[in-house]
């Protein structure tokens, strides 16, 4: 039924809501759907999500003009 859902193989997934207060050394942070655009609520879940990894964090599906150089 997710035909465009990530899969994970012998790991473990969380939600990024699932999980505050924690921190892995290594985290995969996919880029949501947004057909409204960015809003406030979507930057607060990213803020949350990229600052629980400790040591390696990959952004997937994410458009390259997100960053700067």
């Amino acid at each position: 039924p997710y035909f465009n859902a990530l899969q994970v193989k012998f790991s473990y997934a969380i939600t990024c809501h699932k999980s505050q207060g924690g921190q892995w050394n290594t985290v995969f942070v996919e880029q949501p759907y947004l057909p409204e655009g960015i809003d406030r609520d979507y930057i607060r879940w990213l803020y949350t999500a990229v600052t629980r990894a400790k040591d390696k964090l990959y952004l997937i599906g994410f458009k390259d003009e997100n960053f700067e150089e």
